[in-house]
């Protein structure tokens, strides 16, 4: 249980609408509590029937929303499309500077595959940046999900589902979730698929693939073949591996060729594998729709892309305005080195003995991990955990990150399987396709490592007004 300063501390930067749901959770009855545990319960079955899943599991949707004002949505849209012009010019520098390449040795073997960008703008077509609100009311991004970030349909459903529920949180209140591009029209990732082929070979697309490998991450791959087959596009979901190269073509076991192609995997999976070898050529020599492209798949989604895009040393090849908007929004990041840096205090200092010293404001992450693995965050961990795990790193073959700690926000919520609970950490993450804002996700979590795979659930994202009959 977190102590009354803690709870507190949370409604700095949200709107009174969504810190009055925190009064009145706070505050439930034993007749509200089973009144909201009976909606939540109906939310529960709606998904369900629905068909929305966590990787076979119920879609872990609270009845409980997390409100915003018109003012923070518009923030957070313009933070979400400036990071599409900045990942292009990233992408390009990797290509052009050795130096950044060397942030990436995970890659090395197979990075002669990313140097042929396709010629569509953005070239990072479906991106998600998971971020939280500091202290001082600054979004700030903590991951940049380029590869293939889940949520993409499920949460516009969602969104649209939880509207119809009586909410008795919202008594009074009109919601609106049709703010997001992605609720309003739930086949907005498909479509914006299908626009990236138009775009890239001024053609239809009229076979499709989901790309997955050795049966990891199947979320969201039923709904993505099924809505591309209504929209008229032959799909199907097929293993990396069992796709071929073929007089300048992709194509499946059957001879068929693919034209679009969208990954729902891990493409550290895909590194060095000789039997994927033919799908990641046909993607350097354009012969199919590759979404997102490999340089989004591996660099722009590793989180040494942090280290450099928050170094001012290591970010001249964007203007002062870029620059000064990374600076902003992205914190101090490092990777794990026994060299020497700019520490966020502006002192000349060694990575690696700073950050011993500094546990209360860093966390340790892997760069290309996914879903909180290996995280360690340094104010939850004893200092002699802290620094065992920081030289294991500084050992290690692969690459590992030190970044500024960003506390996330403490919520009172409704969890669909036990019912409103003590409080959980929190964050809000923004999702852009095609250069376009395309939706919210809000996450809460027992543990501060947000992830829907470690004990998370999923809040809607709603603008209210007050209902006056």
């Amino acid at each position: 249980m977190m102590n009354d300063a803690d709870v507190t501390y949370k409604d700095k930067n949200f709107t009174q609408d969504d810190n009055l749901i925190e009064n009145k959770l706070l505050s439930l009855t034993a007749f509200d509590k089973k009144e909201l545990v009976n909606a939540q319960h109906q939310l529960n079955r709606r998904l369900e029937s629905s068909g929305l899943n966590f990787e076979g599991k119920s879609y872990p949707v609270s009845i409980r929303p997390l409100i915003m004002s018109d003012k923070m949505s518009a923030e957070l849209k313009d933070i979400g499309e400036h990071f599409a012009t900045i990942f292009d010019k990233f992408a390009r520098a990797w290509i052009e500077s050795t130096k950044i390449r060397e942030y990436f040795p995970t890659y090395k073997k197979s990075e002669h595959l990313i140097f042929s960008l396709p010629n569509h703008v953005p070239l990072t077509r479906i991106f998600r940046l998971d971020g939280l609100f500091s202290t001082e009311g600054v979004y700030r991004i903590l991951e940049t999900n380029t590869d293939c970030p889940g949520g993409v349909i499920q949460n516009g459903l969602a969104g649209k589902i939880w509207s119809t529920i009586e909410n008795p949180l919202l008594k009074d209140h009109i919601a609106n979730v049709e703010f997001q591009p992605f609720v309003k029209d739930p086949d907005l990732f498909l479509k914006e698929l299908l626009t990236t082929h138009q775009e890239r070979t001024g053609e239809t697309a009229k076979r499709a693939a989901i790309v997955t490998y050795k049966g990891r991450f199947k979320n969201e791959i039923n709904w993505m073949a099924d809505g591309l087959n209504r929209l008229g596009v032959s799909t199907e979901i097929i293993d990396a591996s069992l796709l071929k190269r073929k007089d300048g073509h992709l194509i499946n076991q059957h001879g068929e060729v693919i034209d679009l192609a969208y990954n729902k995997l891990d493409l550290r999976d895909l590194v060095d594998q000789p039997e994927v070898e033919d799908y990641l050529n046909a993607a350097y020599n354009g012969e199919v729709t590759f979404i997102n492209p490999l340089i989004c798949q591996w660099p722009l989604a590793d989180k040494a892309i942090m280290a450099i895009l928050s170094d001012r040393e290591m970010i001249s090849f964007l203007d002062d305005d870029d620059k000064e908007f990374c600076i902003k929004h992205i914190p101090w990041t490092r990777v794990l080195k026994d060299e020497t840096t700019i520490s966020m205090d502006g002192d000349n200092v060694k990575i690696f003995d700073w950050a011993i010293k500094n546990k209360q404001r860093l966390v340790l992450k892997p760069s290309n991990a996914t879903r909180g693995e290996g995280l360690l965050i340094g104010p939850f961990t004893e200092s002699q955990e802290w620094e065992m795990m920081l030289k294991q790193a500084l050992d290690d073959n692969e690459t590992w990150i030190v970044q500024e700690y960003i506390r996330g926000r403490l919520i009172n919520a409704v969890h669909p399987d036990i019912g409103v609970t003590d409080p959980m950490w929190s964050g809000i993450d923004t999702y852009v396709f095609g250069g376009k804002f395309a939706g919210f996700q809000a996450r809460a979590s027992f543990d501060p490592v947000m992830n829907v795979g470690r004990r998370g659930i999923l809040l809607p994202v709603a603008i209210v007004k007050e209902n006056i009959k």
